[in-house]
C-alpha cells in the first residue's frame, strides 16, 4: 500500500513540475512578444518623428522659396513703387494743407 502512495506522490510531483515548466515557458514567450511589440512601437514612432521632421523641412523650404519669389516678382515691385509714390503725394498734400 505504501508503494501506491509513493507512486501517486511521484505522479503528482511530476505533474506539478511539468505545469511549472509550461508556465515559465509561457511567461518567457509573453515577455519576448511584449519586448518585440515595444521595440516595434519605438521603431514606428522613430520613423514617424523622422518623417515629420522631413516634412517640416520641406515645408519651410517651399515657404521660403515662395516668399522669395513673391518678393522678387515684378508685380510686387511695381506695386511697392506705386504705393511709395502715392504715399509721397499724400505727404505733400498734407504738408501743403498744414502750411
Amino acid at each position: 500500500m505504501r508503494l501506491y502512495l509513493v507512486v501517486a506522490m511521484l505522479v503528482l510531483a511530476l505533474a506539478a513540475f511539468t505545469q511549472a515548466q509550461d508556465a515559465e515557458e509561457e511567461a518567457s514567450v509573453e515577455a519576448t512578444v511584449e519586448a518585440t511589440v515595444e521595440a516595434t512601437m519605438v521603431e514606428k514612432f522613430t520613423v514617424f518623428i523622422n518623417q515629420m521632421q522631413e516634412m517640416g523641412k520641406k515645408l519651410a523650404d517651399k515657404a521660403q522659396t515662395t516668399f522669395e519669389g513673391i518678393r522678387s516678382s515684378k508685380f510686387v515691385a511695381s506695386s511697392q513703387t506705386s504705393l511709395e509714390q502715392q504715399l509721397e503725394k499724400v505727404k505733400q498734400k498734407i504738408g501743403e494743407i498744414i502750411q
